[in-house]
């Protein structure tokens, strides 16, 4: 009996894990070491636009105390731009861990700074899902 009850817990552990986020798909790296990915599972397009999470994890935790963040991005690949819908922060890498602050920025537009690791992760989105 005691060996079917640790299997349970063993296998409701994996099943329910924090880690809920499924595959993260690694794209780029920038110059201080930040890697990013984004959820190649969850992209939904609509009209022109198409709607990811992103996830930035820090080499060494930030001023603010997180390893992590996930954005909620809109983006607009006909004219290159993004709008952030939601950011998350962790204390711990790859989003897991307590979450530090949710933040929901103001509205608008952004382009991604020319040859940073956004251009070259937005790029790589585009030429995938257009």
């Amino acid at each position: 009996m005691k060996k079917i009850t640790l299997l349970l817990v063993i296998i409701f552990t994996f099943l329910f894990s924090t880690a809920s986020w499924g595959d993260w798909n690694y794209l780029t790296e920038n110059v201080y070491g930040s890697k990013f990915y984004y959820d190649k599972d969850r992209i939904r397009k609509s009209g022109k636009f198409i709607y990811f999470w992103e996830l930035h994890d820090h080499l060494k935790p930030t001023k603010w105390g997180d390893l992590s963040l996930t954005r909620y991005t809109q983006l607009d690949c006909s004219n290159f731009r993004y709008k952030t819908l939601k950011i998350e922060s962790y204390n711990k890498s790859m989003g897991e861990g307590e979450m530090i602050h949710e933040f929901t920025p103001p509205d608008e537009w952004k382009y991604p700074r020319p040859k940073g690791s956004l251009e070259n992760m937005y790029n790589t989105i585009c030429g995938e899902h257009q």
